[in-house]
């Protein structure tokens, strides 16, 4: 070996001895099996790619795109996957049939449940809070107003939604008239023509009516006044044993969903034409930068580790992901009799966990690029 190859394999040992981040990427490469769904909450696998987070974390994201959670987790079951897509709630109809799979990562709040309302013709739950000064208040108060009044709703998928968000405010599903429609979009479209006062749907309805109907409608709220039937939480999910033997790795997928979600909140416009790309490259309807920014304002929330202390994972925050877990135990019938959501959910043991790797906390920290 040449005298410049010596020295140059010595200062990379020693500069690897120095830097945390160094030191992983030294490691011997971790292949990773991603099944990747065409969701705008799981793209910071998209993002870790594009940046290369994985192989400077010593990992290897090899993806496989697939259109639904529901053949990812049966990949997985297969063990041709190594980590999927998924939800809690999600997850509640397989537990009997892939009794593995564990949910290890919060990515970020799903927020597309909401209550639309007309403008000039209801207060929002934020103007309501102004005005009352008490969240308990503006929450029974914005969802007061829909006593007596029409909502254009798809009922096969959405009145449990309806029934429960009533039930926030003191009220019953007979205090409302529903009118029923054969799929969410003849609802929406129901309610542009001027049916009804209110509306709840799907996200693509909602994201239509208030970007391209912003003059006419408005959010009333979402999660604010769902309470936890509206509170979700996008995961990443993986088998038991595939969890034990790769710790690490998991940690450092961890690492790059927080990195990502510090560029969502502090330089949003670097990261949009990834995941638009990614998006466009791998679901049937296509988006833009305004469009997937405008979603990402409304309906999702991408948390740092250190909100995620106070809210995700504080059994005190309203936002405990525990009480949406408890809440859809209550009212599923597709969970076994003697179903135990938090052996399947250990997502507080591998925050913590994480949040006790110094290494991956201070790569996360660092400015970004």
């Amino acid at each position: 070996m040449s005298y410049i190859k010596k020295m140059g394999l010595a200062f990379s040992i020693l500069m690897g001895a120095i830097l945390p981040v160094n030191t992983m990427q030294a490691q011997e490469i971790s292949d990773v099996r991603v099944g990747m769904t065409p969701f705008f909450d799981y793209q910071f696998f998209s993002v870790a790619k594009e940046y290369g987070w994985d192989k400077e974390l010593g990992v290897d994201l090899k993806f496989e795109w697939l259109t639904q959670s529901g053949p990812s987790i049966q990949a997985l079951a297969n063990g041709s996957l190594d980590t999927v897509n998924t939800c809690v709630v999600c997850n509640y109809p397989f537990y009997e049939s892939v009794p593995e799979m564990q949910n290890f990562l919060t990515v970020s709040q799903f927020k597309g449940f909401a209550v639309i309302g007309r403008k000039g013709q209801s207060k929002t739950y934020q103007e309501l809070l102004s005005e009352l000064g008490s969240a308990e208040a503006a929450k029974k108060a914005a969802i007061s107003q829909m006593k007596g009044k029409k909502l254009p709703i798809y009922t096969a998928n959405y009145k449990p939604l309806l029934t429960a968000v009533l039930g926030e405010g003191d009220m019953e599903i007979d205090d409302v008239q529903t009118i029923n429609f054969a799929d969410d979009e003849k609802a929406a479209l129901a309610f542009i023509s001027g049916e009804g006062e209110f509306y709840i749907g799907g996200l693509p309805s909602e994201i239509n009516l208030l970007m391209n109907h912003s003059d006419q409608f408005q959010m009333i709220g979402g999660a604010e006044i769902l309470g936890s039937a509206g509170l979700w939480y996008s995961n990443v999910a993986s088998n038991e044993d595939w969890l034990e033997e790769n710790t690490d790795t998991a940690l450092k997928i961890m690492a790059m969903s927080y990195r990502y979600n510090r560029y969502v909140q502090e330089n949003i416009d670097q990261i949009l034409p990834i995941v638009v790309k990614a998006m466009n490259d791998h679901s049937g309807v296509a988006t833009d930068e305004k469009s997937l920014k405008f979603i990402f304002d409304q309906f999702l929330e991408f948390r740092t580790y250190q909100q995620d202390a106070e809210t995700t994972y504080n059994p005190e925050s309203p936002l405990f992901w525990e009480n949406s877990a408890k809440y859809y135990v209550a009212t599923s019938t597709e969970l076994p009799e003697d179903a135990d959501y938090r052996a399947k959910n250990p997502l507080d043991d591998w925050y913590k966990k994480f949040t006790a790797n110094s290494d991956l906390l201070s790569w996360v920290d660092k400015p970004l690029q």
